[in-house]
């Protein structure tokens, strides 16, 4: 109803006598109360525009009467058909919402079933619905299973049957016509009887041939089906529950790996979250309350517009050094020659006596604190603009720097993912899992043709960048050539120092004149995913140091691996400028983070090199005594005096012939003349100021050679070949004491000293031992965004939460644990308690070396080993251990041969290797290489009799090598791997950790065996998760003593073995009875196999 409809409405209403009625008619609206937006039928509008036409005469001014307002025209301009909302449905009875809940799960469980079983290309109705109650349509539903159905054959079966049935016989009708033809001379009987026989032989023939066609179809079906159905993911989708957007991650094969799961996991929220932070940067920013919406909105779209610039200006730098390094590996491939490197001349090192010695001469040193440096200022820039246009330049986004347009701004620190291992190899494994993935971008451009047609093609290379030691990335030959990691970094360091002579610094460090390379090193470090080995080949293909160069693309790069020394030393970090505020910290193989953090704090110095430092030093001071001057000579002489207390202690040690390991106390260490007033913090501060290690270890080595008359050029070759090849003289025995008196400064909560003796070589040392990793490892905590430990064999993860998170509440702390990718009966887990003669299993520490036990555990061996084919791993607790079963092997007899040793009869079962103490140790194999004797062992025996390895846990052979299929059938642990409980050290932790717990309030005596068994158990599952290393390896794990039928003991086992443990209770598990379980579980999966 329009206002003109609403005029006339009441206009007609008001024409109205009181006996008439304004009511609407049937299913027509009742314009008793009209208004705008009401509805009014056709019919009515009609009635109202006659009536008012007829019998209401407006008049104008003039007198004329005016009948158009009310026309019919006019009174429907501007109005429009109204459509009733529709009538509402009657709500539906129970019986009717049942049937249609029932329906649609019957359909969803069908659609499921497709899903998983893909349907035959012809399949009938009963293989369509299943389920469907055909059995009250046909009777021959009701048939039982295996009696043909009607239903069963498919109207596309005979369709095809009767096809091939016309075919036949068209076949025999066309031959019998042409013979009929062909014999039209013959008599009719003649040509009767031909035509005959040659239909018959024709329709021999096509029934001859169609069965070798349906027998070939058979077996090419049953073949088919023999087939182990291979499926493999080609394409991973991840679509974001808040916007529905699809983020695609491409990899040509994708494995169930942790590095896998790490990465993709990790990266995705990276992703999300710069994504995140983008949209809210574009959005909020530094505005002001008063400013114009227009202003606000031109700020957005301006910080938009830079920050595209800078992500398209560096996609596009990389994408030109990606394709110029293909088009290198092109033309490397078509055979073209490489192009000429840059010589670097050498330069004649000639010098005079005097300038060697005055190359050792310590610099005046007159600072305690060490503030001599300039700090540069920040925060003015003068550039010539006022406060207030910078403020606002600032707040749009622009650059306000005065930086020269050749120059490069300071990168962003982008937010990272820090992902840390244990060693390098490990690292090149997480790069080559990276190298497959292919990830959308953060932001995609502006253009919309580019957001609708190509969305779906772009991807993004994830910056990736590799840091290592100078070990690893220096290409500088010199330097490298000296192989210790410490000999390296002091001749760097020593290379760099102002005195040093142009011709001896090293023509590959970044310098003001090489900024450009550095530029290029970082760019070309980032247009791809290297690995370490990578970037020391760029930097040798750039001539720029890889070590210094990779610093410059720490910043804007995403993913950084590393190991952990660079990443837990705060010197280290400190020295790569690397920030961990806000990152994201990832350690793999944190089953190792405990023990890494311990040994990169713990230090010990023996007395031979207390004893070599202390006569550097006072031949240095003899020579050089009249140029010491001030500081100098006062710290020289601190350093003289702390070496000769430490020296004094630890020769009393060996005069005394106390203990072999002792605590040693800070008091005792320091007991020396004037030793306690030395201020050890400065002492270090010099230490490291001065490089006075250096020094004296170079004029040492100066005065040696000059004893032995060797003079100007040839003098100097022989050093550097002394510095090559023996690694004490090449790393200043200076500098490892130095670590050793920092290690004074540490508060005694922290860690304890130890004095320990070897008599055998004569040799006494000290050694300090970190107790409480959690101090240094909280600075990690503290500074980063989120840090992650992952591990495939962490358990029990208490020690973890206890010993590096004390400080973060439990609800921040989050735990997940995943099932093994085999199913429970690809492993047999079995504790065995008790002997053949109901003997117990005992290796605690002081019963362990009983003969007739280990007599016992021979036996049980030879009994077991007949069962398994291939390949046995057998784990000892310690060296020592494993030498004294050998030992008692070799000359024992059993009861039940007394013709042959325990050790003859198991190399009769199987061929045994040993693993040796050290790589020097030569080993029993032929080559020399235990492992790759005993793969080779187990390959060549074609009859599945394979090899026995004894190996150590915590040994090599425990960690880091897999025994998968072959090689592990069955892993046997004997005894539970516990320290030496009457070591100091021991000692010392368990006393710390029992002392941490009751301070906690917990109960005395728990918390240090709690630690015990964790560290143990730790050790075990570390050895028996060697076997069983991907979805389809099966093997066997015996665990050998009696102390694995505790509840507690099975307790710290992972949960995928828990599953496999037998039924019955664990003390049952007699060898008996371990037996016919192990021997039923070989018969079963060798049945498989065959």
């Amino acid at each position: 109803m329009t206002p003109a409809l609403l005029v006339a409405v009441e206009a007609y209403n008001s024409l109205q006598s009181t006996a008439e009625e304004t009511g609407a008619g049937e299913n027509e609206p009742s314009l008793a109360d009209p208004a705008v937006g009401y509805p009014i039928s056709h019919r009515q509008v009609v009635q109202v525009s006659k009536r008012l036409r007829n019998d209401r005469i407006h008049s104008a001014s003039d007198g004329r009467t005016e009948r158009a307002t009310y026309h019919l025209d006019a009174l429907l301009r501007a109005s429009r058909i109204y459509v009733p909302p529709p009538k509402q449905k009657d709500e539906p009875t129970p019986e009717y919402k049942a049937l249609m809940a029932r329906l649609r799960g019957e359909e969803e469980a069908r659609v499921y079933e497709r899903l998983i079983n893909p349907p035959p290309a012809m399949e009938t109705f009963v293989q369509r619905f299943p389920s469907s109650s055909t059995r009250n349509i046909h009777p021959s539903a009701h048939a039982p299973a295996g009696t043909d159905v009607d239903d069963e054959v498919t109207y596309a079966d005979v369709k095809r049957q009767m096809t091939l049935i016309i075919n036949v016989l068209v076949s025999i009708i066309a031959c019998s016509v042409a013979i009929w033809i062909a014999a039209r001379h013959w008599s009719t009987p003649q040509r009767l009887g031909l035509s005959m026989c040659g239909s018959g032989l024709v329709a021999v023939a096509e029934v001859v041939i169609y069965a070798g066609y349906i027998r070939r179809i058979t077996e090419a079906k049953i073949k088919e089906r023999k087939k182990v159905e291979t499926k493999e993911i080609v394409e991973t989708w991840v679509i974001d529950s808040s916007t529905g957007e699809q983020k695609r991650v491409n990899a040509t094969q994708v494995d169930t790996g942790k590095s896998l799961s790490l990465i993709c996991g990790s990266l995705t929220w990276l992703l999300d979250y710069k994504r995140q932070a983008f949209e809210v940067c574009a959005v909020e920013g530094d505005t002001e309350d008063d400013e114009p919406e227009w202003m606000l909105e031109h700020m957005q779209q301006e910080k938009r517009r830079i920050a595209l610039h800078k992500q398209e200006e560096l996609s596009t730098r990389l994408a030109a050094i990606r394709a110029k390094e293909k088009k290198v590996k092109e033309r490397h491939e078509a055979g073209a020659p490489p192009p000429k490197r840059r010589k670097v001349t050498e330069v004649s090192s000639a010098k005079s006596e005097n300038d060697e010695i005055v190359q050792f001469v310590l610099d005046d040193y007159e600072s305690d604190d060490g503030s001599v440096e300039a700090l540069e200022k920040g925060g003015i820039v003068d550039n010539g603009l006022s406060a207030e246009t910078q403020a606002l330049m600032k707040r749009l986004g622009m650059p306000i720097s005065s930086t020269a347009g050749g120059e490069e701004l300071e990168p962003r620190d982008e937010l990272k993912i820090l992902f840390c291992s244990r060693t390098h190899s490990q690292l090149t494994q997480f790069v080559g899992e990276l190298r497959r993935l292919k990830l959308p971008p953060v932001v995609l451009p502006d253009h919309t043709a580019v957001k609708e047609t190509m969305a779906d093609m772009l991807y993004e290379e994830v910056k990736h960048l590799s840091l290592g030691s100078r070990k690893n990335l220096c290409i500088n030959p010199k330097v490298t050539e000296l192989g210790s990691t410490t000999a390296i970094n002091e001749r760097c360091l020593e290379i760099q120092q102002p005195g040093t002579s142009a011709d001896h610094k090293c023509p590959y460090l970044p310098s003001k004149e090489t900024e450009s390379l550095v530029h290029s090193f970082r760019d070309h470090a980032l247009a791809k995913i290297r690995d370490i080995e990578d970037l020391g080949i760029l930097g040798k293909r750039l001539g720029i140091c890889s070590y210094y160069a990779s610093r410059s693309a720490i910043k804007p790069s995403e993913v950084v691996t590393l190991p952990y020394p660079l990443l837990l030393q705060k010197s280290a970090r400190e020295a790569l400028d690397i920030s961990l505020k806000d990152h994201v910290v990832i350690f793999d193989e944190a089953h190792n983070l405990i023990d890494a953090i311990t040994g990169i704090y713990s230090i010990s110095v023996s007395l031979s090199q207390l004893e070599r430092s202390s006569a550097q030093l006072r031949m240095y001071l003899q020579k050089f005594r009249n140029c010491l001057k001030g500081k100098n000579r006062v710290y020289v002489t601190q350093v003289v005096r702390l070496l000769d207390s430490l020296i004094a202690y630890l020769v009393s040690k060996r005069t005394h012939g106390q203990a072999h390991d002792s605590v040693a106390q800070v008091g005792d260490l320091m007991a020396g003349n004037g030793v306690d007033q030395i201020n050890l913090y400065k002492l270090m501060h010099y230490l490291q100021k001065s490089k006075l290690a250096r020094k004296v270890d170079g004029y040492a080595i100066h005065a040696q050679q000059e004893e032995q008359g060797q003079e100007g050029q040839d003098r100097r070759q022989k050093r550097t070949g002394a510095l090559a090849s023996d690694t004490t003289r090449g790393t200043p025995v200076l500098t490892h004491i130095q670590g050793f008196i920092h290690a004074l400064t540490n508060p005694s909560a922290e860690g304890r000293f130890f004095c320990t003796r070897d008599d055998a070589a004569l040799e006494v040392e000290l050694k300090y031992t970190l107790l409480d990793p959690s101090q240094h490892f909280e600075e990690v905590v503290a500074e980063a965004r989120a840090v992650i430990l992952a591990g495939g064999t962490m358990s029990p993860m208490e020690d973890y939460i206890s010993h590096l998170f004390p400080s973060i509440p439990p609800s921040r702390i989050m735990t997940l644990s995943c099932d093994h990718v085999i199913p429970a009966s690809n492993l047999f887990v079995s504790p065995i308690v008790q002997t053949k003669d109901s003997q117990y299993f005992d290796f605690t520490f002081t019963q362990r070396k009983s003969p007739a036990m280990i007599c016992n555990l021979g036996d049980t061996l030879i009994q077991l080993l007949p069962h398994v084919p291939d390949g046995v791993v057998v784990f000892f607790p310690s060296y020592a251990y494993l030498d004294c079963v050998q030992s008692i092997w070799r000359t024992s007899q059993t009861s039940a041969c007394t013709t042959s040793t325990i050790w003859d009869r198991m190399q009769n079962l199987k061929q045994i290797f040993v693993e040796p103490r050290s790589t020097a140790q030569p080993s029993s194999a032929v080559d020399g290489d235990v492992l790759s004797a005993y793969s080779a062992a187990i390959c060549a025996s074609s009859s599945h009799q394979g090899a026995l390895l004894l190996s150590v846990i915590g040994g090599k052979l425990s960690e880091g090598i897999n025994f998968s299929d072959h090689l592990g059938r069955c892993v046997i642990v004997i005894g539970l791997p516990y320290p030496n409980p009457h070591s100091a050290e021991w000692k010392a932790k368990m006393e710390y950790v029992e002392g941490k717990a009751v301070a906690q309030g917990r109960q005395k005596g728990v918390a240090s065996r709690e630690y015990a068994e964790n560290v143990c158990m730790r050790a075990v599952n570390q050895a028996i998760g060697r076997a069983v290393r991907h979805k389809g390896d099966w093997a066997a794990l015996l665990l050998v003593d009696r102390r694995y039928s505790g509840e507690r003991i099975i307790s710290k086992l992972p949960a995928w073995i828990k599953k496999s443990l037998p039924r019955v209770a664990p003390k049952s598990c007699t060898l008996a009875v371990v037996e016919r379980g192990f021997r039923e579980f070989f018969e079963r999966k060798g049945t498989i196999g065959e």
